[in-house]
C-alpha cells in the first residue's frame, strides 16, 4: 500500500496517520470538556497546543535545512509539501503545556498532556498497523522521449516520478526535481509520463524551457497500477538493490527531494 483514497483526496500512509491522530486527539479534548466543569479552557488550550506543535514542528524543520529554502524562501510556506520536525513540534507543545501549568491551570494542563499523549499513541498505532509498501523495481520498459526505450533495473539507486503537464503540482516540482536529478547523476532519476502523447510532452517540456533527459512515455498509464499509486504525482526511491526505500504522494519538497537523493544507496 503506497497510499490511501479518501474520495478525490489522496494520502501517503504517514500523513493518514499523523491526521487520524489529530483527530483522535480533538475527539478525546471535545469528550473530556463535556464530561468535567473543571476543566474550561481545555478547548482553547488544545487549539494553542496543536497550533504552536504545527508551527515549532515547521519551523524547527526549515532550521534543520536552512540552505535549501534559502535558495527558495517562500517554499517556507508551502506546507502542503510536507516537511515536519517531530522533536521540535513536541519541544513546543511542551512549551505550551509550562505556560497553561505555570497560570495556575494545572488541571487544563494535565488534561492536555493526557490527551496529546493519546492522540501520539493513535498516530503511532495506525502507522505501524497499515502495511508499509514492499516492492522491488520492476523490470519495466518505457519509451524514452527521446533515444532508445529504458528497462527498469538495480545497479543503482533509482528515482521514478510519475507526473501529467495537467497536473498543478507536477507542474511545480518538475522544474526543481530535473535541476537536482542533473546535480546527482549518481542517482538514476527517471519522469515517467502518464496517458499522454510523445508531441504532447514534447512540446510542454519546450514551452517550460525544461529537459528532455530521463523523460519516458507511458500513455496507457500502466506505470500506476504497475507501481499501486493512487494519484499524481508520485515519487519513489529506490536503493541500488532495487528495494523500494520510500514513496512519495502528491508535490515533494527541494529539502525533501534533495535529503533523499542524497541518502539513497
Amino acid at each position: 500500500m503506497t497510499g490511501i483514497s479518501l474520495g478525490p483526496v489522496v494520502l501517503s500512509v504517514d500523513r493518514f496517520a499523523f491526521i487520524a491522530g489529530v483527530m483522535a486527539f480533538l475527539v478525546l479534548v471535545a469528550l473530556a470538556r463535556r464530561g468535567s466543569r473543571t476543566l474550561a479552557g481545555l478547548d482553547e488550550g488544545a487549539t494553542a497546543l496543536l497550533l504552536v506543535g504545527l508551527v515549532g514542528g515547521r519551523v524547527g524543520h526549515v532550521l534543520r535545512n536552512f540552505t535549501v529554502y534559502t535558495e527558495d524562501p517562500l517554499t517556507v510556506f508551502a506546507v502542503w509539501q510536507g516537511g515536519f520536525d517531530a522533536a521540535a513540534a513536541l519541544g513546543a507543545g511542551a512549551g505550551v503545556l509550562a505556560v497553561v501549568a505555570l497560570r495556575g491551570k494545572t488541571r487544563v494542563a494535565g488534561g492536555l498532556l493526557a490527551t496529546g499523549m493519546a492522540g501520539i499513541l493513535v498516530w503511532q498505532a495506525v502507522l505501524h498497523t497499515l502495511p508499509a509498501p514492499q516492492m522491488t523495481l520492476p523490470p519495466a520498459s518505457f519509451a524514452a522521449l527521446q533515444g532508445p526505450a529504458v528497462t527498469l533495473a538495480p545497479g543503482q539507486p533509482v528515482v521514478i516520478n510519475l507526473w501529467a503537464s495537467w497536473c498543478p503540482p507536477c507542474r511545480r516540482e518538475l522544474p526543481m526535481m530535473m535541476t537536482l536529478a542533473a546535480a546527482t547523476p549518481e542517482v538514476q532519476v527517471l519522469f515517467i509520463n502518464q496517458a499522454e502523447s510523445g508531441p504532447d510532452v514534447q512540446d510542454y517540456l519546450l514551452q517550460q524551457d525544461l529537459t528532455t533527459d530521463g523523460v519516458l512515455l507511458d500513455p496507457d498509464a500502466a506505470a500506476m497500477a504497475l507501481f499501486q499509486t493512487p494519484g499524481l504525482p508520485a515519487t519513489l526511491f529506490f536503493s541500488s538493490s532495487g528495494r523500494l526505500d520510500s514513496v512519495h504522494l502528491g508535490e515533494i519538497s527541494r529539502a525533501a527531494f534533495q535529503s533523499r537523493l542524497h541518502s539513497l544507496r
